[in-house]
């Protein structure tokens, strides 16, 4: 993998893009749930987890105090569980929900793709400036810690702390500040066409919508890539 003449900085999305749940949403809410004697259909669990987590509003707070962050998150979290099991007799909820958001921190919740370390090796070693732009919380942190890959970026920018969030501007041009690179000379690769592709490319960085089960196959204007790996063929062709 050769450095690339005018792209020097390389961002990605977290969830779905560098690592996944090991299983859906809705079998790991099912299964924690059935812990506390709830039984639930997993399928439906997802859809309403899918749902809910679609009509929220964005992962960020602004105006909040760093001090005020930590309940913030979890109380946008409980919102979210609220919805997945409303109409469920759940007599433990408040217990359940507090394991449950300690489980999405634990490593054993999450899977590497499988390019996702060998990738970011090569970049690392090409000398690339790293970094992560992710609609997520304070969680994100030892999540990458403990999939051992946070020593590979030279950033990682989350909503829940920066007051905005994908796809607006300010995030984005912010972790741009931050690492001190152009956008004309930044690369961003993510999962959701609106959040990621649409995002960056309104900042004026290079984008790369990943999609890994086919869903934009209809579309080939998107040019999607379906694995990391891909990246080195863009980074050649420029």
């Amino acid at each position: 993998m050769k450095t690339s003449n005018q792209i020097r900085g390389i961002f990605f999305d977290a969830g779905d893009t560098l690592f996944k749940a090991r299983e859906s949403i809705g079998s790991l809410y099912c299964q924690m749930a059935e812990q506390y004697g709830v039984i639930v259909n997993a399928d439906r669990l997802d859809q309403r987890f899918k749902s809910a987590f679609k009509k929220s509003r964005p992962l960020s707070f602004p105006g909040a105090s760093h001090k005020e962050l930590p309940r913030l998150e979890m109380d946008w979290w409980r919102k979210i569980v609220q919805f997945v099991f409303e109409g469920i007799d759940f007599p433990q909820f408040d217990r359940f929900f507090r394991e449950l958001y300690a489980f999405f921190e634990r490593k054993d919740t999450w899977d590497l793709f499988s390019e996702t370390k060998g990738v970011l090796k090569k970049l690392k070693e090409a000398q690339y400036t790293l970094g992560i732009i992710s609609n997520f919380d304070s969680r994100l942190l030892p999540i990458c810690e403990q999939l051992r890959i946070r020593d590979y970026f030279d950033i990682i920018v989350f909503s829940s702390h920066e007051e905005c969030a994908k796809p607006g501007a300010a995030i984005f041009n912010r972790s741009l500040e931050r690492s001190g690179l152009l956008a004309s000379e930044s690369m961003f690769i993510g999962d959701h066409l609106e959040n990621d592709l649409q995002g960056a490319k309104a900042v004026g960085m290079t984008a790369l919508l990943l999609d890994r089960v086919g869903r934009y196959s209809e579309r080939p204007e998107l040019n999607p890539i379906s694995d990391l790996h891909e990246i080195d063929r863009f980074l050649k062709d420029r």
